[in-house]
């Protein structure tokens, strides 16, 4: 039987893990200074023509919305230690990835509603609406998934870090495909599910969210073992009230440093990706936390999944051979360590990985089921 081989790693000229270089940790929001410079303008109008103050009141609220929904509101609200960044991103490892299928379905009403013109006339104009019938949710059902997020490292000792409080942590996802019949099984599912649901009314909204449950996108990491005194959401609070929400954005920034990882999944559905051998094949991938002198390793049962339950059945010639279709559509997982070091070279120390042919996964899978 021919098999497919499965994607070989792509290597990266940068780092994974993308750290800023520039002094301070991001730019407010473009939203965020526009309101706050409108806010002190009005105060100093209205002080002058107290006839803007409902003008001024309008301006406030939006100005106090755009802050209290900003990045830093919601840095500081999850905020925590760089040993508690172990129990964070552990959970994150170990979250199995849901591909989820959305279908709507709706119909256009027309109706006549009466206007009154600038001139004072009454006019019957016709008003379309769309009137949403129904809505149908499912999870895409896999075989196995592994965590391939590989290392995660923060060199504490690095200099850009030395007048640094925080690191402003922006966490990702990538969810990939092990295989192209993984994939190839994927559209059989959702074309069946469209095909399903789009009847149920004249029109049809079709979508995907593909993510990791309790993901938290933003985190505030403080590296020093001393804090100041403002940086927590009350005085971030304080500060919006007294329209310093952007001199507040900017102090923060002045002590942080920004930086982004990705925690990447792995599914197939038709292989176990976490037997023995495979923990071989993919070991370059398994995820590993380094801070400063702290190494964190996490076993098998922490990063992988199999349903032992499951009714797999191998794939047929016929399906393999539809299933190159999408060889070059599927998203390549990338396998490396991901580093807060910009002078460390991203696979140092590690040997290349050379991912196992479909027909070896199948083995090992076999073997081992």
């Amino acid at each position: 039987m021919e098999y497919q081989p499965l994607y070989q790693q792509n290597k990266m000229s940068e780092n994974q893990f993308h750290l800023k270089k520039d002094e301070n940790a991001g730019s407010p929001n473009v939203f965020l200074i526009i309101f706050q410079l409108l806010v002190w303008f009005m105060l100093i109008y209205t002080f002058l023509n107290p006839d803007f103050f409902p003008l001024l009141v309008f301006v406030y609220i939006i100005y106090i919305i755009l802050a209290l929904f900003s990045p830093t509101g919601l840095f500081l609200l999850n905020k925590k230690s760089a040993n508690s960044l172990y129990y964070t991103l552990k959970e994150n490892f170990n979250s199995p990835p849901v591909l989820q299928l959305i279908i709507s379905c709706y119909h256009i009403e027309k109706s006549i509603k009466t206007i009154k013109t600038r001139e004072g006339k009454l006019i019957d104009e016709e008003i379309e609406e769309k009137k949403e019938t129904y809505k149908e949710r499912r999870d895409f059902p896999y075989y196995s998934f592994r965590d391939i997020s590989g290392l995660f490292r923060i060199d504490l000792d690095n200099p850009i870090f030395r007048n640094k409080v925080y690191i402003k942590l922006t966490l990702d996802t990538m969810i990939s495909y092990a295989d192209s019949i993984s994939y190839y099984d994927y559209q059989n599912y959702k074309n069946a599910f469209i095909d399903e649901n789009k009847t149920k009314d004249d029109e049809y909204y079709f979508r995907e969210n593909f993510y990791i449950s309790n993901l938290s996108k933003n985190n505030l990491i403080r590296i020093k073992d001393e804090e100041p005194y403002y940086t927590n959401y009350c005085f971030f609070f304080l500060c919006t009230l007294l329209t310093m929400a952007l001199p507040y954005e900017i102090k923060l920034s002045n002590i942080s440093i920004e930086g982004k990882y990705q925690i990447k999944k792995l599914i197939s559905t038709r292989y176990n990706l976490n037997t023995p051998e495979n923990n071989i094949t993919y070991g370059n991938s398994i995820p590993s936390i380094k801070l400063g002198n702290l190494t964190y390793n996490f076993n098998n049962d922490d990063y992988g999944y199999y349903n032992p339950n499951a009714d797999i059945n191998l794939p047929t010639l016929e399906e393999l051979e539809k299933a190159k279709q999408y060889n070059e559509e599927i998203k390549k997982p990338i396998f490396d360590d991901h580093l807060f070091d910009e002078n460390a070279n991203a696979n140092a120390g590690y040997p290349d990985l050379d991912l196992p042919t479909q027909e070896e996964v199948y083995n090992n899978s076999n073997k081992y089921d």
